[in-house]
């Protein structure tokens, strides 16, 4: 009886994780050859409105891509030539399209006094020169 017991709860444990752990995704559209393993070495196209698992492994063709929603709404973009599980792929996209520079609209020339606002060419820097020489005629 405790075997049984202890069994039992395992498996409720991994089943509850499982469960919460199991995301899906929604496919808005797609764009080109987009398709995915529905057995093993059995492809199939992926369509629009088609619900896909967080497992599900999908395979993107050369110009093409799939956007695909989050339970909670948001759209990710899977773009051309990938192929993984739905979540790695989403994982990838979203990484990779949310990340921001944090540049200043500066530049370098503008923090140095003394430089010229222009762009240094042959006929500036000769000029430059020769204001600096003193010719003798």
């Amino acid at each position: 009886m405790n075997k049984k017991c202890i069994v039992l709860i395992v498996l409720t444990f991994f089943m509850s994780v499982s469960m919460f752990a199991a995301d899906s995704f929604k496919v808005i559209s797609v764009t080109g050859k987009v398709t995915f393993e529905a057995a093993p070495e059995t492809w199939k196209n992926v369509s629009v409105g088609q619900e896909l698992s967080a497992s599900t492994v999908l395979n993107t063709s050369l110009n093409s891509s799939v956007v695909v929603a989050k339970e909670d709404g948001n759209e990710i973009t899977i773009k051309a030539m990938q192929k993984g599980t739905v979540s790695s792929l989403v994982g990838v996209a979203s990484s990779k399209g949310l990340k921001k520079g944090g540049l200043k609209s500066s530049s370098v020339a503008d923090d140095v006094e003394g430089t010229s606002k222009g762009t240094a060419t042959a006929s500036s820097r000769a000029s430059e020169a020769k204001a600096d020489l003193d010719w003798a005629d």
